[in-house]
């Protein structure tokens, strides 16, 4: 495990300098006069945006605001070198884990945070894309329609058999031999239920769409156009859906649609600078606490504790 992990974390500047190499751009020169107006620009507008999403996910979770805050700032930093729902969404709900002591329920709301993530980001993107259409595009609209699908689809089959029995689903555990974690699975269909209501959608739809906006402002310094601005900034997200670490390879390629290779290096090195910010909250996250947690769910739930049909 921790040699695939050094493997990950090795990646995303392997793929960096390969690209510069290739571009015969000096690697080195880009860091040393990098424009301190733009990397304060990254800083602020990412942190903005993190402060915003905060407001959303403190909303879902029931934790303190700033709990929801270090959350998502670690959460974006530990999805850089573990793509999926095993990085970013573990990390979120071992934060909240500690406030509210239950691991399931914490894990199934950051799901749920993920859902407008993913959703609202991937709605943005294929909302813009005809702006500055390429073939590459092909790539980032299968990525963001097959997540729009497979979330909503998602959500809603929780959502809709969240304290029913459903029999297909008692084959497949049993198939599986899950049984003893059906209570669990029900737990977090319920938790994803209760924090789903129609005006919990509204109001946090609307405030993931307005932190991509923020988001978007920093790329305004390079391009002043802002409908292209958000975007850059969507394609790049759209980028980050394809499980790599950090996005390797598919986040070059993508901003390579928009800018010259030197500017393609700076933007991933300012990237990667935001979310590396999390790594300083990383004692956070508690790995004893978590194989507690994980212990513990292992003698949890029986298949037996249907809900009432």
């Amino acid at each position: 495990m921790e040699k695939k992990l050094l493997i990950a974390v090795l990646i995303p500047p392997a793929v960096i300098i390969a690209y510069s190499l290739y571009f015969h751009i000096d690697f080195v020169n880009v860091l040393k006069t990098m424009d301190p107006v733009l990397l304060a620009l990254f800083v602020a507008t990412y942190l903005v945006q993190l402060l915003i999403l905060a407001i959303r996910d403190s909303r879902i979770t029931k934790v303190p605001y700033f709990t929801a805050f270090k959350a998502r700032l670690l959460g974006n930093a530990v999805g850089l070198v573990i793509p999926g729902w095993a990085g970013q969404d573990l990390a979120r709900a071992s934060v909240y884990s500690r406030y509210n002591q239950d691991l399931v329920k914490s894990f199934a709301l950051s799901l749920s945070e993920a859902f407008y993530d993913v959703v609202i980001g991937s709605l943005m993107f294929l909302v813009l894309v005809e702006i500055r259409a390429s073939p590459v595009d092909f790539i980032y609209i299968l990525a963001t329609l097959g997540n729009v699908v497979g979330w909503v689809a998602g959500t809603g089959y929780v959502i809709f058999t969240s304290k029913k029995v459903v029999k297909a689903e008692e084959r497949l555990i049993k198939l599986m031999r899950l049984e003893n974690y059906y209570s669990l699975l029900q737990k977090g269909k319920d938790m994803v239920k209760e924090a789903t209501t129609k005006e919990a959608l509204i109001v946090n739809s609307l405030l993931t769409l307005l932190g991509y906006l923020v988001q978007s402002v920093a790329f305004y310094y390079i391009v002043p156009s802002f409908p292209l601005d958000v975007l850059v900034n969507m394609t790049y997200f759209a980028a980050s859906l394809i499980p790599v670490p950090a996005s390797s390879g598919f986040a070059e390629l993508g901003l390579s649609i928009y800018f010259i290779p030197r500017v393609v290096v700076a933007l991933r090195i300012l990237e990667l600078i935001d979310y590396s910010l999390g790594f300083l909250l990383i004692r956070e996250i508690s790995l004893k606490d978590l194989k507690r947690q994980f212990d513990e769910i292992r003698s949890y739930g029986k298949l037996s504790e249907r809900p009432s049909s």
